[in-house]
């Protein structure tokens, strides 16, 4: 179906209506001009026939020789059913009627009629041409009658209508064939406008590899040889910029690798350096603490010692009363109690040496979670091993480490238990670092975590009950691990607890002949 909106069913549209306009028009015309050329040709004829019959009944009616009008008269119209003739004499009195009786009642208007003129009438609408000659003598003016002539014109109207039959055929028939000559011309001007049509719209869908194909020597050969230069153009330059654009992408995708790179870099430069200065901080910071703490402690050592023996020396006497000794053991066992705490608090010095040797840190673990477990206060919480299957030889105090490992371990204990936690689960990993000189143990737990991580490892720092913990536990762990020349570091987790990890430095394993030697 021809869409109405296009340039093609336009074109098609205007050449036809034109062409049916000129059809119309040059119809109209022409019958116009038959019919008025038709008509004169009639009249004309029907007045010189009117002419000769009046020349001929001249002498008749002078001699006033009716018999012979009439005989004329009916010779004239023998044949001619339709047509009519009526003689008046002078005084205007009917001397003969030839023709049809029915239309001798439609003459009266023209009786009187005396003009020489040509009529046209219609009797019983039958055309009619009219003329009412008056017979004279000739060179004279006396009138000695009429003749009124009716001719009928339907033999004219007959040939007018089968002219105009004949038109309007031959009028459809040229109207088809110019449809049909404009169809093929239409399509032969509006195929290179489609076409060009087509292929701006399939470069406007982006297909920019279509080009167009005319087969012409005119001005849209032209255009279509402009439009594929154009569509190549642009093809070109698509290429570039998408080549361009991949060479963008390429480079802010490295250079956005480069700077996250750097960015990582410069994010673990900057915990390591945060880590160096908390960790120089806090050695610092421990080294002060310490060797306050050692000298208040071997000041009231000395003193201490002397309560002590006083104490036993007056408890030796036997006049003392009994309230007395009781007093005096109430005493001692204080004393005693603030002696223990000096001896923890020499063990903060960072200069006391502590015996090492070679230790497998697996085995001090595993045998470590064996006595926690055992303990019946600690049967509610799980302690899980992981890679305890490896074989981590270290160089250390097994004491010592002990007693951090276990310190760790029941703290982290102590915390889920104060905390209420159901489900307390303490995880101890065996790791290596990854140039595998050093071995980590991470000891994980879900008790609560530190509210203060900065004064994890100060003396006396503690949020338990005071007559339980005196504080000093971590910074106990602290400083034994400095002293092996190793390093602890505690964090919050993501279990809602703490992680304690604790680097070592591996010991590589000696053969069994050079350790027997050495021992």
């Amino acid at each position: 179906m021809l869409k109405t909106n296009t340039l093609r069913a336009k074109f098609l549209l205007s050449f036809v209506v034109i062409s049916l306009a000129y059809i119309v028009i040059s119809s109209f015309f022409i019958l116009k001009i038959v019919n008025s050329a038709n008509n004169r040709m009639a009249k004309a004829s029907f007045v010189r026939w009117a002419s000769d019959f009046e020349t001929m009944t001249e002498p008749n009616f002078i001699y006033f020789n009716y018999m012979n009008l009439k005989a004329q008269a009916e010779e004239i119209l023998k044949g001619n059913d339709l047509d009519f003739i009526v003689l008046f004499d002078a005084e205007g009195k009917e001397i003969f009627f030839k023709g049809p009786d029915w239309i001798r009642g439609d003459l009266e208007p023209y009786r009187a009629d005396g003009n020489e003129r040509v009529l046209e009438a219609a009797f019983r609408a039958r055309p009619y041409f009219l003329v009412n000659l008056p017979v004279k003598v000739a060179g004279a003016d006396s009138v000695w009658g009429r003749i009124l002539f009716g001719h009928s014109n339907e033999e004219n109207e007959a040939i007018l209508a089968g002219l105009r039959l004949y038109i309007i055929v031959i009028s459809g028939v040229l109207l088809v064939v110019f449809i049909a000559v404009i169809v093929v011309i239409n399509r032969k001007l509006t195929e290179p406008i489609q076409l060009l049509k087509n292929g701006l719209e399939k470069i406007s869908f982006g297909d920019f590899s279509h080009r167009i194909q005319i087969h012409s020597n005119d001005e849209f050969s032209f255009l279509g040889n402009q439009f594929n230069e154009m569509a190549e153009k642009i093809e070109g330059m698509l290429t570039e910029i998408e080549a361009t654009h991949r060479d963008l992408e390429k480079q802010v995708t490295s250079r956005t690798r480069e700077l996250n790179e750097s960015n990582q870099k410069l994010q673990v430069a900057m915990q390591e350096l945060r880590d160096t200065q908390r960790h120089i901080i806090q050695s610092e910071k421990q080294k002060s603490l310490t060797a306050i703490v050692s000298g208040f402690a071997h000041e009231i050592n000395n003193p201490l010692t002397g309560i002590l023996g006083y104490v036993d020396l007056i408890s030796i006497r036997e006049d003392a009363s009994p309230y007395i000794r009781e007093k005096l053991n109430s005493i001692q066992k204080q004393a005693v109690r603030i002696k223990n705490i000096i001896d923890q608090l020499n063990q903060l010095n960072p200069d006391m040496e502590q015996v090492k040797m070679e230790l497998s840190l697996s085995n001090l673990l595993d045998k470590l979670v064996k006595v926690i477990t055992s303990r019946p206060e600690n049967g509610e919480y799980a302690v899980v091993k992981n890679n305890f299957q490896d074989d981590v030889i270290i160089q250390g105090n097994h004491f010592a480490l002990w007693q951090v490992f276990e310190g760790i371990v029941e703290n982290a204990i102590e915390a889920m238990r104060e905390n209420n936690i159901r489900d307390g689960r303490v995880v101890i990993d065996l790791k290596h670092s990854m140039d595998r000189g050093q071995a980590i143990v991470e000891i994980s737990d879900n008790g609560g975590g530190f509210k203060n991580l900065d004064k994890a490892f100060d003396p006396f720092y503690t949020t338990k009950n005071r007559t339980q913990k005196k504080g000093i536990g971590l910074t106990i762990a602290y400083n034994i691990i400095q002293e092996h020349q190793g390093n602890i570091v505690i964090r919050n987790n993501e279990a809602k607890g703490a992680t304690v990890s604790v680097y070592l430095k591996i010991t590589a394993k000696k053969p069994k002949n050079q350790t027997h030697a050495e021992e």
